[in-house]
C-alpha cells in the first residue's frame, strides 16, 4: 500500500477480475448499464503484496462475470491517485484511509464503499542486536524517517504515549529508498515505517529486527479503502457496486487460499515475476496484510465493513496531527458507507484457515490471533 497522505506525500514502496460463485451460491449481481463496463482503477503506487487481492479478483474473473472489464493502473502516490479519481481519469482506486481523510480536509472529496485493511501497520523498526531494547531507549538516539511519509505526523504522539520524550530523540531525514539500508548500516538506531511496505525487504535478506507498532498504543488507522468519486458513484452506482463485490470476492479467495493467491499475484505482475526475490517479497507483504486484516470488524460484520466509530476517531487523529490548523473536518458518515459491504462473511472453517495462514506473520507485528 502506498502510505503517503494526500498532500504530504512521499512515495512509499508499494508493489486485481471474477467468479460469481462463492462457496456454492451466488451473490446478486448489480445491473450494469450498457456501455459502462470498462473502468479504470488506480493503485496508490506500484503493485505490492498488501494489494494482491485486486489481482486475484481480476485473474479469477470476479469482475468479468459481473460485466466489468477492470484496468488496474499503477499510481504515483496517494495525492496523485486521489486526483486521478476526482478528475475522472480513473473511476475507482485503492487508497489508504489517512490519505482519504487528509484529502477531504483539503476539500478533495471521495467516497469509500469498502474497507480492505484495518491497520496501516505504522511503527518503528530496530535491529535485533540494537541497544534499543525498549522505546525509552530511543532517547538520545537517532530515528530515521522519510519526512513526507504518512506516519511522520503521528511520531511525536506515539512517542509520548509510549513514555518517551520526543525532544530527546534525534530525527534524521532519509530518502524512502534508503530507509532499510541506513538502518542495516547502523547509521540510525530506528526507522519509522509501514510494516507491509518495509518489512519484506528486510525479511528477504534475512535481517532480524524488532517492531514497535503504533496500534499498540491505540494509533490504528485503516489502510486500503475502495474509493471512487461522489459524481461517479451517483451516476454509476451499479458499476461501483459490481466493482466492490468483485473485489470483496477476491479478498475472500485471497485470505482463504493464501499461497495460491500469492502465486496469482506474482504471475499477474511481470516485474515481480522476473525478480529473484519477487515471490518472497510478495508473500511477506501479503502475509503481514493478512495478519493485520483479521479483526473483529471482519469477523463480526463481513468483508468490506468499516466501523463508523473507529473512522470518526481516525478523523480526529488526522485533524489533530496531520493537517494544518483551520482545515475542514472530514464528514466520515458522508465519505464512508457500508451499503455495499458485509455481503460476504467467513464461516468458522474459513476464518480458521485464514488465521492459520496468518499465524506465520502475526508475531512480526506483535499481533496475537
Amino acid at each position: 500500500m502506498d502510505t503517503s497522505y494526500s498532500t504530504r506525500i512521499s512515495r512509499r514502496q508499494a508493489m486485481a477480475g471474477a467468479a460469481a460463485a462463492l462457496a456454492g451460491f451466488k451473490f446478486p449481481t448489480p445491473a450494469i448499464a450498457q456501455g459502462a463496463s470498462n473502468i479504470k482503477m488506480t493503485l496508490p503506487w506500484l503493485p505490492q503484496g498488501s494489494q494482491f487481492f485486486a489481482f486475484v479478483a481480476r485473474n479469477r474473473g470476479y469482475w468479468k462475470t459481473r460485466g466489468l472489464n477492470v484496468d488496474i493502473a499503477r499510481g504515483f502516490g496517494s495525492a496523485a491517485a486521489i486526483q486521478t479519481i476526482t478528475q475522472g481519469q480513473m473511476q475507482t482506486g485503492i487508497i489508504a484511509a489517512p490519505s482519504v481523510l487528509v484529502a477531504a480536509a483539503q476539500n478533495l472529496d471521495t467516497r469509500v464503499v469498502g474497507i480492505a485493511g484495518y491497520d496501516s501497520t505504522m511503527g518503528f523498526l530496530v535491529l535485533d542486536d540494537s541497544p534499543v531494547k525498549s522505546l525509552k531507549d530511543l532517547e538520545g538516539r537517532k530515528l530515521g524517517s522519510t519526512l513526507q511519509s504518512a506516519e511522520v505526523p503521528f511520531i511525536d504522539h506515539f512517542l509520548t504515549l509510549s513514555g518517551v520524550d520526543p525532544s530527546k530523540v534525534s530525527r534524521v531525514a532519509l530518502q524512502a529508498t534508503a530507509l532499510e539500508t541506513t538502518l542495516m548500516n547502523k547509521q540510525v538506531d530506528a526507522i519509522s515505517v509501514f510494516a507491509t511496505s518495509n518489512m519484506p525487504s528486510l525479511l528477504v535478506q534475512g535481517v532480524k529486527f524488532r517492531f514497535y507498532n503504533f496500534a499498540d498504543v491505540g494509533i490504528r488507522l485503516y489502510s486500503n479503502c475502495l474509493t471512487t468519486s461522489p459524481s461517479y458513484l451517483k451516476e454509476n452506482k451499479s458499476v461501483v457496486e459490481a466493482w466492490a463485490d468483485g473485489m470483496n470476492e477476491g479478498l475472500k479467495y485471497s485470505i482463504t487460499n493464501f499461497e495460491d493467491a500469492v502465486d496469482i499475484f506474482v504471475n499477474e505482475v511481470p516485474e515481480v515475476k522476473m525478480s529473484a526475490t519477487g515471490k518472497a517479497h510478495t508473500r511477506y507483504g501479503a502475509g503481514l496484510f493478512l495478519a493485520a486484516y483479521l479483526t473483529p470488524e471482519l469477523r463480526n460484520h463481513g468483508i468490506g465493513w468499516g466501523d463508523p466509530d473507529s473512522l470518526g476517531k481516525q478523523a480526529d487523529l488526522v485533524m489533530k496531527y496531520a493537517v494544518a490548523p483551520g482545515a475542514k473536518r472530514p464528514d466520515t458518515d458522508l465519505i464512508f458507507t457500508n451499503a455495499m459491504a458485509g455481503k460476504i462473511k467467513l464461516t468458522d472453517a474459513e476464518w480458521e484457515q485464514a488465521r492459520k495462514s496468518a499465524s506465520e506473520f502475526a508475531p512480526l507485528l506483535g499481533i496475537k490471533l
